[in-house]
C-alpha cells in the first residue's frame, strides 16, 4: 500500500488527529527504507496491525 492509498484509507475511517497520527506511525515504522521485508510483506504485516487496531 503507498501512502497515497493509505491516506486515502485513513480519510474513509474518518478517525481523530490522535489516531491518525497513531496509523501514520504505523506506517512508517513498517514502511522504513532499511527494511529487509518484500513489499508484499510490508503490506501483510500492515494489513494485520491495521485489524488489531480497529
Amino acid at each position: 500500500m503507498i501512502r497515497r492509498e493509505f491516506q486515502e484509507y485513513l480519510d474513509k475511517l474518518e478517525l481523530k488527529s490522535e489516531e491518525v497520527k497513531e496509523y501514520w506511525t504505523l506506517y512508517d515504522r513498517i514502511y522504513e527504507p532499511s527494511s529487509p521485508l518484500t513489499y508484499n510483506q510490508k503490506a501483510n504485516l500492515l494489513l494485520s496491525e491495521l485489524r488489531k487496531m480497529k
